[in-house]
């Protein structure tokens, strides 16, 4: 754009000098024609090939200015159509920067596009593993809690208290009976502390076709250990076989698998 406004301003310049020349040699064409006739109709000194001369000046002055006009026409129409070309090519260059920017532009946004989309799958897988790590995670665990209550239950380090330091109280020759049920193999251990000597505990249950029934005398103190086989109908009894008088047993009953 600088380089346009230079050169047309060169141009004007140009052509304003030329239009003072122009008029600077037709004003002296015409003094210099008035002052020729003048002294030619005054003096009639001047020869003919002297007159035929200054025609012929006069003819050839007309043509320079002639000419020149027919330059500052052409230099007129050259600066018009330096101006349209100039104009033309500068939008012409404009269209194609913004066609190039509009390019970039779009590839720029299928770059992204493309880069969001990477995130999204790399987010999206990221979260999916952590997802599938916790549920494994909580599938290892609970897989590892039941192992241990398995190893538990066959080694027999599990419990259920059924009964715990209760005191019941008996007639002679009478029992206290509590109904559990077992769920896993095991057995049972029933502790008493006794008024007398004459103090048992029973346990009878029906399971996998075997009917248990079995009594251990305790005295006034002691546990006995009963196995035990998985049951609906476990029967625990407590009881006394004192001939007379009455029989009071703190029982603490526990369960093992």
């Amino acid at each position: 754009m600088g380089e346009k406004k230079v050169v047309n301003v060169n141009v004007a310049y140009a052509l304003g000098v030329l239009c003072i020349i122009l008029v600077g040699a037709t004003v002296g064409v015409v003094i210099f024609t008035g002052n020729t006739d003048n002294n030619f109709a005054d003096s009639h000194s001047h020869s003919d090939s002297e007159y035929a001369a200054l025609t012929a000046q006069l003819a050839a002055a007309n043509e320079n200015i002639s000419n020149l006009n027919t330059q500052l026409s052409s230099l007129q129409s050259e600066v018009t159509n330096n101006s349209n070309n100039q104009t033309t090519a500068l939008y012409a260059r404009i269209d194609a920067l913004t066609t190039q920017l509009m390019a970039t532009n779009s590839s720029v946004k299928t770059i992204q596009d493309y880069y969001n989309s990477l995130i999204y799958v790399y987010s999206t897988e990221n979260h999916d593993l952590a997802v599938n790590l916790t549920t494994a995670n909580n599938q290892i665990a609970s897989l590892q809690d039941q192992i241990n209550t398995l190893t538990a239950i066959s080694n027999l380090t599990v419990s259920i208290i059924w009964i715990s330091n209760q005191t019941v109280s008996q007639t002679a020759g009478n029992y206290t009976v509590w109904s559990e049920s077992t769920n896993y193999a095991g057995y049972v251990s029933i502790q008493i502390s006794s008024s007398t000597s004459n103090t048992y505990a029973n346990i009878t249950y029906t399971s996998h076709g075997v009917n248990y029934n079995n009594q251990i005398n305790l005295g006034n103190s002691g546990t006995g250990y009963f196995p035990i086989l998985p049951s609906t109908n476990v029967s625990v009894a407590v009881g006394n076989s004192l001939p007379s008088g009455s029989a009071t047993e703190n029982v603490t009953i526990i369960y093992f698998y």
